[in-house]
């Protein structure tokens, strides 16, 4: 037996009711005059989200991350080899150590100190005499010929004219001065080349070595880069030896020098402390002076005690002041207001009260009694509020009078105590000045002495703190540049900016980018996903009719997916007049029309396909029919002839095109005829009649046709239609009270959807479009009921019982 690849679907009621009852809930709810909610999930990172938009990017990724490896590979290339070596130095604690009875103790510092003391050893091996001496020492540094000196510009300020005629002249010599002043800033101090240059070799040689602690260790490591790879181990080497040296050298000079300079210092010292003592006993005998030590006469100690007392008062007479002054303009904001229990209760009644007052205002009058004694009880609240208040503000007042007048009587005790301080200042003048000298004579001299102990115990010690624990040696491979990690950075920077640049494009991108979006921000079913689909080369014809022509390919099955869908959206299967419609042209609206009217007329049904955007009809160049006569003839009163309801190569497909341009197509669809239309279609045998809307965005002609239609189909384009102009579309519909039934995802590619359910189950020969097809006889018209296609290769046992077949 020869089947096509159509049967009937047994009816299920039940099951299509409850999907047609929750299509109702949705559409009831999408009535509804909201905004669009916010998922909380858009506030988190979509890992898959994130995937998707790098494997839709990934040649960006790809080329970008191949321009930084190659780029970082052919940077690495042009460095010059460089060879390190490296010698370990050992730098012990230098101990400071004091005098005993006996024995040398080490005082401990602590950790911070060592630290301090490491760091030093380490900086000193970075300067620049020890650089010197090592240049020196290898012969580094061999000076040419004299070099002529630069010449110096004249940096004098060249006086400007007094005549203000020679404004031209006047301008030339100011920019003179300043392209004067600029060279300056970019000429070195010194002139003479030799000095140039070896400050020029200096640096070189300060770049070419890294000194490095070993971490938690007092172990340093001192690393030489130079091309020639003895030579770098001969300056590290040398170096070394040098810090030694250099460490010894220092030593010895600083205690010697430091000895005879102690020595010279105690003596003069000594000599200026006994003089200071022999004045300052001669001084106090004299003028009867009674020096009582660090706290002075008594008469200052009264005067201070004073002084302290008349601030303090100063500061409390001043926050008084402050809070009086703040509460006395808003008595209501004193925090002593705020916290008072009676003035917080009254308040509280007095809410409730005027609460009460306005509530019952809306049922009596104000002349009311129960009115009149609210406002009386709530004038009462009012009364209470301000005497507790006013008893707050007088409160800071007092305490703001009794700050003042301490602050009088204090003024007063500081202004007769200053007169006896006085007195006693100017006896006690020289006084003091002769204590100072004195005490600082004796500190001096006491300090001296000490640091001459000290210099004369360490003096003979000369330890060295600095070994050298491994020497340098010659490097075999030199230590920069490493192509494996410069390579790999390149790689992983060109991974990073092609990662953003494909996030950032992708963030760009605002249109519908997954099938996931639609109900997740839309709420509304996904009808179908139909996928992008070229044209075959050589055939001018469109896409849509390969759901006629090879009805085994993908885009065939997508679209007999989604009128299955559409006959399971109401209680009564596939709205017998539905609208397809988009925000804007090249969305697939038309292709989406034919196709599906090609399902339905698959189904034996007689279908009538409309094309009702009058603006700029384009159903009849995909079906290559004449429009000189079609929808616009209809609704401008013209009745239906020969012409105007055209057959098409779709066997059970009728269409009716645009027609001419009218000049108003919204007056035409607003009015009766359309309606007269269709229901004279259904009377002329039309199962199913499917029209082709106008788009939905900046005209109204699909708003009018809508409401006359009520079932409408929402054509999305995948990676094309902005989600904004998908709001503002369901908005307009939402506005004039239409809901549509669902939304078709059109162009989808493999980035748009997670579903791979066809070519998983079907294989590699379900999307082969020239696969040959069994045929059969065209079956019968019958009843608008669902139908599924069979997969390739199956095959029907005939049976005793048709129902079971």
């Amino acid at each position: 037996m020869a089947y096509t690849d159509q049967h009937p679907l047994p009816s299920a009621p039940g099951r299509r009711g409850a999907l047609a009852l929750k299509r109702e809930r949705v559409r009831a709810e999408q009535m509804l005059p909201r905004s669009e909610p916010r998922s909380q999930a858009e506030d988190r990172i979509d890992l898959k989200t994130v995937w998707r938009a790098l494997v839709k990017h990934k040649w960006s990724l790809v080329g970008i991350t191949v321009l930084c490896t190659l780029a970082a590979g052919v940077y690495t290339l042009r460095i010059t080899p460089q060879y390190q070596s490296t010698a370990l130095l050992q730098i012990d604690r230098v101990a400071q150590k004091v005098v005993g009875f006996t024995t040398e103790v080490e005082v401990d510092e602590g950790p911070a100190s060592d630290q301090l003391q490491l760091r030093t050893q380490i900086e000193l091996l970075k300067s620049r005499s020890l650089a010197e001496r090592v240049i020196d020492e290898m012969g580094l540094y061999k000076p040419g010929a004299s070099t002529t000196p630069p010449e110096q510009a004249d940096t004098g300020a060249a006086a400007l004219p007094t005549s203000t005629t020679d404004l031209v002249d006047q301008g030339s010599r100011l920019a003179g001065q300043l392209l004067v002043s600029l060279r300056t800033l970019f000429t070195p101090s010194q002139t003479e080349g030799e000095t140039l240059s070896r400050t020029a070799a200096v640096a070189q040689f300060e770049q070419a070595v890294t000194v490095e602690p070993v971490r938690n260790s007092r172990l340093v490591e001192l690393r030489v880069l130079n091309p020639d790879p003895e030579l770098a181990a001969r300056m590290a080497n040398t170096m070394a030896r040098a810090f030694i040296a250099t460490s010894i050298e220092r030593k010895l000079h600083s205690s010697i020098y430091a000895r005879e300079f102690l020595e010279e210092q105690i003596r003069q010292t000594k000599a200026k402390l006994e003089v200071s003592e022999r004045v300052i006993n001669e001084y106090a005998k004299k003028n009867e002076i009674l020096n009582l030590g660090e706290k002075g006469s008594a008469a200052t100690q009264t005067f201070v005690d004073f002084s302290a007392a008349l601030g303090k008062a100063e500061q409390d007479r001043i926050q008084a002041e402050t809070l009086y002054n703040q509460v006395r303009l808003n008595p209501e904001s004193a925090p002593q207001a705020v916290v008072n229990e009676a003035i917080r209760t009254y308040k509280e009644q007095r809410a409730r009260l005027e609460a009460e007052y306005a509530k019952n205002l809306s049922v009596y009058k104000p002349d009311y009694p129960a009115m009149v004694q609210a406002r009386a009880q709530i004038a009462e609240l009012e009364n209470r509020i301000k005497t507790e208040v006013n008893n707050i503000l007088a409160s800071i007042q007092g305490q703001y009078i009794a700050a003042k007048r301490a602050q009088d009587l204090l003024q007063a005790k500081v202004a007769s105590s200053r007169s006896a301080v006085l007195n006693v200042q100017d006896r006690s003048v020289n006084m003091n000045l002769l204590s100072r000298e004195l005490d600082t004579n004796r500190q001096v001299y006491d300090s001296l002495l000490q640091r001459l102990k000290e210099v004369s115990v360490t003096a003979g010690i000369t330890t060295n703190n600095v070994t050298i624990v491994d020497g340098a040696s010659v490097p075999v491979f030199p230590a920069s540049p490493n192509m494996k990690v410069n390579v790999g950075l390149g790689m992983l920077l060109g991974l990073f900016l092609g990662m953003l640049v494909a996030l950032l494009r992708e963030q760009m991108d605002d249109s519908v980018k997954h099938a996931s979006e639609i109900e997740a921000q839309y709420h509304l079913p996904l009808l179908g996903l139909i996928p992008y689909t070229k044209p075959e080369r050589g055939r001018n014809e469109s896409v849509a009719l390969l759901a006629h022509r090879e009805p085994r390919s993908t885009f065939a099955e997508s679209y007999r997916s989604m009128r299955t869908a559409l006959q399971f959206s109401t209680s009564d299967g596939a709205p017998e007049r539905f609208m397809v419609t988009s925000c804007d042209k090249g969305e697939g609206k038309s292709t989406t029309a034919l196709a599906l009217a090609i399902n339905f007329a698959q189904l034996g049904q007689k279908v009538l396909l409309i094309d009702a955007d009058m603006r700029k009809g384009w159903m009849h160049k995909l079906l290559s029919v004449s429009n000189e006569r079609g929808l616009s003839n209809l609704l401008c009163g013209e009745r239906i002839g020969i012409g105007m309801i055209q057959e098409t190569a779709v066997s059970n497909l009728s269409l009716i095109t645009a027609g001419p341009v009218p000049p108003d197509p919204v007056e035409l669809l607003m009015g009766p005829n359309l309606g007269l239309l269709l229901e004279r279609a259904q009377a002329m045998g039309y199962n199913q009649i499917v029209i082709d809307g106008p788009p939905l965005l900046g005209i109204a002609d699909a708003i009018v046709l809508g409401n006359q239609i009520q079932n409408i189909v929402f054509a999305v384009k995948a990676g094309s239609t902005r989600k904004d102009g998908v709001k503002d579309a369901l908005r307009r519909l939402r506005n004039a009270g239409l809901a549509p039934m669902g939304i078709v995802l059109t162009h989808a590619r493999n980035e748009h959807t997670s579903d791979y359910a066809y070519a998983a189950y079907y294989g590699e020969g379900y999307n082969d479009r020239h696969t040959p097809r069994p045929t059969r006889p065209d079956p019968a018209p019958s009843s608008n009921k669902p139908h599924i296609p069979l997969p390739p290769g199956t095959r029907i046992e005939p049976t005793l019982d048709p129902s079971s077949a």
